[in-house]
């Protein structure tokens, strides 16, 4: 493994040192079995890993021995991908995103693939690239739009691209690959993963364009492209200029504020009697003039606006912004945008969703609204608010995790706060996060008091006296629950979000941590994994294997009777839920559970 470690820096460092590099051998580098079991690795841990694809096999099925055969399978070009399995998510709007699931097996080599590319294209992707990127985020991209406002942008271009990952047409991919890749073994298997089909209702259905959205390698290669456009954005259009050097920042000063500055200077060396006091004038009238002249200068800008453009892109979303241009420049940059998009990449500009903007008028991007302001000096700074929607998406998440009475309160409490917790950690740059957070505190509150009093069939009143107290960490009061397994005390209290955090700057460069969790699924519980039940059982078990006694390992709640035997028994997900939070539970290593399930002699 140290010598797969050892060859991706040595692609890196060959990548940084000649952007027009074209690689080969490629394909040597992907079939060894110590990068497919780092790329296991790296993907192990990711929420979707576990999902099966059309072969039914989860991550956790994929021991070393498949992987083996996996790297066998590489060597002597067997390998072919199976199609990717086809399910719809909700969006915000009330439409479905289609999703695809690959296999587990092909899991690890598009996982491989993407460790590959990464190292030979991160060091020549653009700055202005913020999408699925290592040390990029929203909020990188986002900080790149709030210096454009600082400069004066005056129209903006909000840009999207109709079905992005799902309309790259597979030439276009190929073709940009071959730019920087000479292996064409390392590109058929590419080619290979982007023909593999989709699977949907039992149907098979071939892949004509695209990279399905839920591939581990999809997001580089829709890089990979839309690095084209922002190469052509920045070579041909001249976007995101080299910043200027003091000399081109004196030849844009405004010369009413160098006019007042230097009047300035001279009343300073007045006072401070390096120049003589001028006749009929008094140091009290020098200082009032001083004044004056501080205040007018204040309402003037330190330099001319300067014509230019930037731009910033996150996946397919992106913003233009035009300072010192015209409502017509922007148009007309619009449509070659649009023409060169769809000449060169074969994308479609989507015209419903891509506007042109005045600066001072709402923009939403990347969930954030953006909105300029004006300073008293008549230049401009960029404004962030929560949107309504997204506050009124928050609370419904709330609404539905507090909904059930029969949930038990640990799982309610835990959910809740990974819920608020998350939403208000990527709303701490906007303007006014401290009123949005403290209203949704009071939300929270009043829900979860709510679902506390049906639970217990007890009032309110009744309920804060067991329920809330003084939390040590913030000094505030709030709800709790008793952690489960614990004795009762005031450190076994879990206390329920009930303080936003406080707001960051966009521009400072700030380092803090967070103690965040995961966000858990809200039937979490209804499907009897309940996260009481696990708690309790690790506090019984000591967290050590009840069957072999291993420590150290990733242990697993163990129900002796199946809960899918629940569901069949009695149709319904409450005798599931009733029947993971009621029997008695084991803990088990992997090797232990397994044996239970599939009928495995432990090794």
């Amino acid at each position: 493994m140290k010598d797969v470690v050892a060859e991706l820096e040595h692609l890196k460092q060959l990548a940084t040192q000649d952007a027009n590099k074209r690689f080969t051998r490629l394909y040597r580098l992907i079939r060894q079995g110590g990068l497919l079991a780092i790329a296991k690795e790296r993907i192990a841990g990711n929420k979707g890993a576990q999902t099966p694809g059309v072969d039914g096999q989860k991550m956790a099925d994929m021991d070393n021995e498949k992987i083996v055969w996996l790297s066998q399978e590489l060597r002597t070009g067997t390998y072919q991908p199976q199609p990717v399995r086809r399910v719809y998510i909700p969006k915000r709007n009330g439409k479905l995103r289609p999703l695809g699931i690959p296999t587990s097996r092909d899991k690890i080599i598009q996982a491989g693939v993407a460790l590959i590319l990464e190292a030979i294209y991160e060091p020549v992707f653009r700055k202005c690239s913020h999408g699925f990127r290592s040390q990029h985020s929203t909020i990188t991209a986002i900080r790149q739009a709030s210096s454009a406002y600082r400069a004066g942008a005056k129209w903006i271009i909000e840009g999207d691209i109709t079905d992005c990952f799902g309309s790259i047409p597979h030439s276009v991919i190929l073709n940009c690959l071959r730019k920087r890749i000479k292996d064409e073994r390392f590109i058929n298997l590419i080619c290979k993963m982007l023909k593999a089909g989709v699977m949907e209702a039992g149907n098979f259905a071939p892949s004509y364009s695209g990279t399905p959205q839920g591939g581990i390698v999809s997001p580089i290669l829709a890089n990979i492209v839309l690095h084209e456009f922002d190469t052509w954005l920045e070579r041909e259009i001249g976007a995101n200029p080299a910043p200027q050097t003091p000399q081109e920042r004196n030849v844009r000063s405004n010369p009413e504020y160098m006019r007042l500055h230097y009047r300035m200077t001279d009343i300073h060396r007045y006072l401070n009697g390096k120049r003589p006091m001028p006749k009929n004038s008094t140091p009290e009238k020098l200082r009032q003039e001083y004044q004056e002249k501080l205040r007018l200068r204040n309402l003037q800008p330190r330099s001319l606006p300067r014509k230019a453009t930037y731009y910033t892109r996150y996946a397919d979303d992106f913003l233009i912004l035009l300072c010192n241009a015209s409502k017509m420049e922007a148009a007309s940059m619009k449509t070659a945008i649009a023409e060169w998009m769809k000449t060169n990449l074969g994308l479609t500009l989507n015209q419903d969703k891509s506007h042109i903007t005045h600066w001072q008028d709402k923009v939403c991007f990347l969930g954030y609204e953006l909105e300029g302001r004006t300073n008293p000096n008549k230049t401009g700074w960029l404004h962030l608010s929560i949107p309504k929607e997204a506050v009124r998406h928050a609370v419904s998440k709330v609404e539905q995790a507090t909904r059930f009475s029969q949930a038990p309160e640990y799982d309610v409490f835990k959910n809740v706060t990974a819920i608020a917790r998350g939403w208000t950690n990527y709303y701490r740059y906007a303007h006014n996060i401290n009123v949005t957070g403290g209203k949704l505190s009071m939300v929270i509150y009043w829900k979860t008091v709510h679902y506390l009093s049906k639970r217990h069939k007890r009032s309110i009143a009744e309920t804060m006296k067991d329920h809330y107290a003084r939390d040590p960490k913030t000094g505030c009061l709030g709800l709790y629950v008793p952690i489960p397994g614990k004795p009762p005390s005031l450190k076994n209290r879990y206390f329920i979000w009930h303080k936003s955090p406080t707001r960051l700057q966009l521009n400072a460069v700030q380092v803090y941590q967070v103690e965040d969790e995961q966000a858990y699924i809200n039937d979490n519980w209804a499907q009897g994994r309940s996260r009481t039940k696990r708690t309790e059982t690790l506090a019984k078990a000591g967290n050590r294997c009840e069957q072999c006694g291993a420590e150290g390992v990733t242990l697993y709640v163990h129900h002796p009777n199946h809960l899918k035997k629940a569901q069949r028994v009695k149709k319904g997900m409450a005798h599931v839920a009733h029947s993971g939070i009621t029997q008695t539970t084991k803990l088990l290593c992997h090797a232990c559970h397994m044996s239970y399930h599939h009928h495995r002699t432990p090794t």
